[in-house]
């Protein structure tokens, strides 16, 4: 970017003017010369001023608004400088003129950071002026770094999108993952309690069979009692069946 800022100068000094407007320009220029922008900037503007009485405008008029644009510019103004170009060209009366406001309008609004707009205006000064060769490479230039910023702002929208994807890919996977870290422990709470419920059942028959156990053994032991109590009464019954023969008298039977 040298070539852009160094040529601005150089398209400036040319300028010569004579009577009050003109001796304006030329106290602006002596001052440019010796970076004093601010006082070359006040000569300038004081050279227009002549022409807000209603002078019509002419080559003066371009020559203060173009230098008045360059003086803004090394102020880095870019603002008020752009306005200044912006008038120097509607002012041109050539095509030669107009190609170099544009141009410098370009290279203002190049620094500016404006760089759409500064291709712009070099296209402008490329076609009212195609042999110039500085408008010709900034042109190019500032093409160069539009495609490379557009690719890659491309680049990064690509990244970015791929990087959103891959998020989204893995939060999907985080959701999975989570539904089927949810779905197992539902599953081993569900056998966990199945495995309670079932031991439970298992205790249960198991204390029903002990009950019933339990309940045979006392049937079996009130069983065998009642056997033995039968036994025991069926002897006594007997022994006094045997006592009541043996007590009583025999009776004699005649042989006739």
């Amino acid at each position: 970017m040298k070539l852009i800022v160094s040529l601005l100068l150089l398209l400036l000094l040319p300028q010569v003017f004579s009577g009050d407007p003109k001796k304006q320009g030329r106290q602006g220029n002596a001052l440019y010369k010796q970076d004093q922008y601010q006082e070359a900037a006040d000569a300038y503007s004081a050279g227009l001023a002549t022409y807000q009485n209603g002078n019509e405008t002419d080559a003066t008029f371009y020559g203060l608004q173009n230098n008045l644009g360059a003086t803004l510019y090394r102020k880095q103004d870019f603002a008020q400088a752009q306005a200044a170009f912006g008038s120097a060209m509607e002012a041109a009366s050539n095509e030669a003129d107009y190609a170099r406001a544009a141009y410098n309008a370009g290279n203002n609004a190049f620094n500016n950071e404006q760089a759409e707009a500064a291709l712009d205006h070099y296209r402008n000064a490329l076609l009212a002026d195609p042999a110039n060769a500085d408008a010709k490479f900034n042109y190019e230039f500032v093409k160069r770094q539009l495609e490379q910023q557009q690719n890659q702002q491309q680049q990064n929208d690509q990244d970015q999108n791929q990087e959103q994807n891959e998020e989204e890919q893995q939060q999907d996977q985080q959701n999975q993952d989570q539904q089927q870290d949810q779905q197992n422990q539902d599953q081993q709470q569900q056998q966990e309690q199945q495995n309670q419920d079932q031991q439970q059942q298992e205790q249960q028959q198991e204390q029903q069979q002990q009950e019933q156990q339990q309940q045979d053994q006392q049937l079996s032991r009130q069983q065998a009692e009642r056997i033995l109590q039968a036994l025991e009464n069926e002897e006594e019954e007997l022994l006094r069946e045997v006592q009541k023969v043996k007590g009583r008298p025999r009776r004699v039977e005649k042989d006739w």
